[in-house]
């Protein structure tokens, strides 16, 4: 996640530079930020790509999972999962809960 809304193509530039071989751009949950997706293996490499185009203090990096097989559901069933996921997530020894549902 970055605190400040990227230049794709900047960012793309800088990447390759860095030895990226791939990512993907998208707009942050919160306004003004942006999220990037890259290759794991990469991601030390793409964050010295946004430090080098200014980004020093405003990035936040995290891995996380994303689902190559989404797996669509009736709105219905997406509640009730989301319930269960909901009640997982409040458990003491959970850190965190990963789903493929779509709706």
């Amino acid at each position: 996640v970055v605190r400040l809304v990227v230049d794709e193509l900047e960012l793309m530039d800088a990447a390759i530079e860095a030895g990226c071989d791939d990512m993907e751009v998208l707009p942050g949950d919160a306004e003004g930020t942006s999220i990037v997706y890259t290759d794991p293996k990469e991601a030390s490499l793409m964050v010295e790509a946004l430090n080098s185009i200014g980004f020093e203090d405003k990035v936040k990096m995290k891995l996380a999972y994303v689902s190559k097989a989404p797996v669509e559901c009736s709105e219905e069933d997406f509640e009730k999962n989301m319930a269960i996921v909901d009640a997982l997530e409040e458990l003491d020894d959970v850190d965190s809960v990963e789903h493929n549902m779509t709706n």
